[in-house]
């Protein structure tokens, strides 16, 4: 304990521990008034990312500020079409952590290019003009169809010399309806030197497939006998279409006859 004597001349005791907390902090506050001295403020280069950087209009998209540190509370705002940061605000957050890695989604409704710029008063002085206060990144945001080749399926187990049909089911995953769609089904074999022979098809054209559906389609029976077979759909097969993925419009799998 220590002994204290006030104004009037009593004498009264603290504990020891809060006497040092009193005479620390008179110290600190005298120091750093004289050296300017102070603790630790939001510092480094912020660094925008956004993923994923290329979207079809509607689909979710994540931004996060990397590059920071002691910005903990910081305010973090993502802007568009402005790397000055004066364009419109499309999303903000306060960094929860002390690196501020946390991130916000945010969802554009219009397919463009545009360039987003992440924002940060690190010294809290009302302007955006230091270094590391500002990073810039773009999205592509569009809107086109996306075909795909869901499944190829079977009316029976394929056995030597049976008939049996084909059925293909196509998707639009895209945000566009297409039309003037055409699809190929063939049924491939290959000799011993790798060469391909093939032994069945049909091809579809004028199809439309709206945006977010289906369809079926029902292949002629094929008969095949003994051997190894590959059965392959292309969607798209003459690439009129520009899509969202074009990687996506074959499905292929094998066929063994027994």
């Amino acid at each position: 304990m220590a002994l204290l004597t006030n104004n009037m001349g009593r004498s009264f005791n603290i504990p020891l521990i809060a006497l040092v907390l009193v005479i620390g902090y008179v110290f600190f506050s005298t120091f750093s008034g004289q050296t300017g001295f102070a603790a630790a403020s939001c510092s480094g280069n912020s660094i925008l990312e956004v993923s994923p950087n290329k979207v079809q209009v509607g689909e979710p998209i994540t931004a996060t500020v990397k590059g920071l540190n002691n910005c903990l509370g910081q305010q973090v705002l993502i802007k568009e079409d402005s790397d000055l940061c004066n364009g419109q605000i499309v999303a903000s957050y306060k960094c929860t952590t002390a690196n501020c890695d946390n991130k916000v989604t945010f969802y554009k409704g219009s397919a463009k290019q545009y360039a987003l710029t992440a924002c940060v008063d690190k010294d809290k002085d009302g302007y955006l003009i230091e270094q590391g206060e500002r990073s810039t990144s773009v999205l592509t945001v569009t809107e086109l169809p996306d075909l795909k080749v869901n499944s190829i399926t079977y009316s029976i187990p394929p056995k030597n010399n049976y008939g049996f049909t084909t059925k293909i089911e196509l998707a639009n995953i895209g945000v566009r309806d297409t039309t003037d769609v055409n699809a190929l089904f063939e049924v491939i074999t290959q000799d011993s030197f790798n060469r391909a022979t093939v032994v069945a098809s049909k091809k579809y054209e004028d199809l439309k497939i709206l945006q977010g559906t289906t369809l079926t389609l029902i292949t002629p029976q094929v008969t095949l006998t003994k051997g190894d077979y590959i059965v392959k759909v292309t969607v798209d097969q003459t690439n009129l279409l520009q899509e969202n993925n074009e990687l996506n419009n074959v499905l292929q799998q094998p066929l063994i006859i027994g």
